[in-house]
């Protein structure tokens, strides 16, 4: 079989046009209805019948089956060019999403100088919820999540290595800063500045705000700590981050929440079950089992308010 006719065939399913699918891929055609015609002889049946006349396409009960799994076959392939790519051109690319990365990497970064690996390393920020899909796509060979719950994909092994709690942050001249604990529900009436929904504390936040039975007032967005930091030091909202989050500002007051069993932010190694990692990548993944499994131990002790 011709992977390739899967493609034509999986964009045929999409797009429903037949011109429309030989302009994506810039063949004519006839190159597109021999692509079908040789998939239909491979499996015996008919994938998708044409109707000239009202030129409109159906998917039969075949084409639909197939079209399942050629989604999986081509992910599939897609992934193992992109881990062949990064093989072939000695790349060695870690996911880091940006408060665990100022929390964790520093000595994770230390020990690979040390091994003579940092040289070769490439780092891909973002969210979690984006390098958790980067990770499942090949772009990225290992990454650190945040999650609050424990990671349980059949695709990805996850192996968790430190849970910290959220808080909540103020400015020093906010009427709350005098306090050292609060309650969530006491905030139902105060403005937020807050991630964009691609960090795991999204979901955290959400939970805590259904519980509390209110809809929160973000006033604004960013993926910036440091820009959220300083509007939070300037009073014009109130934060909820994990507390690794790296705020060390005399601006910034740090509460603990006293509410049953709040979220935890749980950090984790994350890679695909499929991948078969290099002695270069062994090697990576042994001195971050080494180095952050003791790192999470000395967390409270660099940014107390």
């Amino acid at each position: 079989m011709n992977t390739k006719d899967l493609a034509y065939f999986d964009e045929l399913i999409s797009q429903k046009i037949f011109s429309k699918v030989a302009k994506t891929f810039n063949v004519s055609q006839p190159t597109i209805t021999t692509a079908i015609k040789r998939l239909e002889t491979e499996f015996g049946a008919p994938l998708v019948i044409r109707d000239r006349i009202q030129n409109t396409l159906h998917v039969t009960e075949s084409g639909a089956q197939l079209a399942e799994h050629a989604k999986i076959v081509l992910h599939e392939l897609r992934i193992a060019h992109q881990e062949i790519d990064n093989l072939s051109q000695n790349r060695l690319i870690l996911g880091l999403p940006p408060i665990i990365e100022n929390h964790y990497f520093p000595k994770v970064g230390a020990k690979l100088a040390e091994a003579g690996l940092l040289a070769s390393l490439e780092t891909v920020e973002g969210g979690s919820i984006f390098l958790r899909n980067a990770v499942r796509d090949g772009r990225v060979d290992l990454t650190l999540l945040g999650s609050v719950e424990p990671l349980a994909y059949q695709t990805l092994i996850a192996e968790e290595f430190d849970r910290q709690p959220f808080c909540i942050y103020v400015s020093k001249d906010h009427p709350l800063a005098q306090r050292k604990r609060i309650y969530f529900n006491e905030l139902r009436r105060e403005n937020f500045v807050f991630f964009n929904s691609n960090f795991i504390h999204n979901t955290a936040f959400n939970k805590l705000t259904r519980r509390n039975h209110f809809r929160p007032n973000i006033v604004f967005r960013s993926n910036d700590t440091h820009v959220l930091m300083k509007l939070i030091g300037e009073n014009v909202g109130v934060g909820f981050f994990t507390r690794i989050v790296d705020h060390y500002r005399k601006d910034v007051v740090r509460l603990d929440l006293m509410d049953t069993e709040p979220p935890e932010f749980i950090t984790s190694i994350v890679y695909r079950t499929t991948h078969i990692l290099t002695p270069v990548q062994h090697q990576l993944l042994t001195i971050m089992h080494d180095t952050l499994a003791t790192n999470g131990d000395d967390s409270d002790a660099s940014d107390e308010s």
